[in-house]
């Protein structure tokens, strides 16, 4: 596989209009499109029955990057991508676009208190199977986004973006979370305790290619046989929201899956242990105890 250079992160990206469904929307009919979500300078928003939009001054063009990379070197079912843009702005940054297949389904969350525990073994099945696709990838010399780019997880997110990297080794990275930590401004004794501390926990984890938010919201599933059948039904699975994607360290996908469980109120938790069967549990209590003094 071709390493994915800067260069191939090229704005404007359209796909040749032979593998378009309809044409495409413009800017304005994405505005005017029933929305789906907004959070963050972001909205999300369905234009009629082929599209769905993404689009703000807070969506980086960079997701759409990764889901077009994931798309060429996985057989991982994700929204085709149809365009990446960036429209100037007068009144504020410039707003980024990008433009995707609308892929029918429920989000994993909606569905999963009513599965049975052979459907929710069927769909983690296929889970386990796509993180290990991404897993396999050749990993570059360094942590960081496609193009050796700076990360976008928020656990290294400022405003100057001193703390996100890249990363030439995984030393610097843990010194980047201690930077977070006082950029933040928790209590400088405990960040001295992290900067001593991290670079001892987290030691020796090469880089794979991580989805970055694997939480139920961000898999949608559709079954073959109507819900209300005896049978049991064959789920397509499909994962969406590819922004914080990237080269992390091999522990990341799973502490930020558990992470993202909350307060463990249901089963999730244990079958995250199923997707992602190499459980970095030392790695997972360090960074929610980060994740806890940043954000409680």
């Amino acid at each position: 596989m071709p390493p994915f250079h800067m260069a191939d992160i090229r704005v404007p990206y359209f796909a040749s209009s032979e593998n378009l469904p309809h044409r495409l929307p413009t800017p304005e009919q994405i505005r005017l499109s029933e929305n789906i979500s907004t959070s963050s300078g972001r909205q999300i928003v369905q234009v009629d029955s082929h599209f769905v939009a993404k689009f703000g001054t807070g969506v980086d063009v960079l997701e759409g990057f990764n889901m077009l990379f994931v798309s060429e070197h996985t057989r991982i079912p994700i929204p085709r991508v149809y365009a990446i843009y960036s429209v100037p702005s007068e009144a504020s940054e410039a707003v980024n676009y990008i433009v995707m297949e609308n892929v029918s389904g429920d989000t994993l969350a909606t569905r999963w208190p009513t599965l049975r525990t052979s459907q929710k073994e069927q769909i983690c099945a296929k889970l386990e199977a796509f993180c290990s696709q991404l897993r396999r990838l050749p990993s570059p010399n360094y942590l960081g986004s496609l193009g050796e780019r700076p990360l976008l997880d928020p656990l290294l997110w400022t405003h100057n973006s001193t703390c996100s990297g890249p990363f030439k080794s995984e030393a610097a990275l843990s010194e980047a979370m201690v930077r977070k930590y006082m950029y933040n401004g928790p209590s400088t004794h405990n960040a001295n305790f992290y900067r001593a501390a991290l670079p001892a926990v987290f030691s020796g984890h090469p880089p794979v290619f991580t989805h970055g938010d694997l939480q139920r919201k961000n898999i949608l599933i559709k079954d073959t046989i109507s819900h209300n059948s005896d049978e049991n039904p064959e789920f397509t699975v499909v994962i969406v929201d590819w922004e914080f994607s990237g080269w992390y360290p091999s522990y990341w996908e799973f502490v930020t899956a558990m992470c993202a469980s909350g307060r463990w109120d249901d089963d999730w938790h244990e079958w995250v242990r199923v997707i992602l069967p190499d459980c970095y549990f030392n790695e997972y209590a360090w960074i929610q105890m980060l994740r806890q003094e940043l954000w409680s």
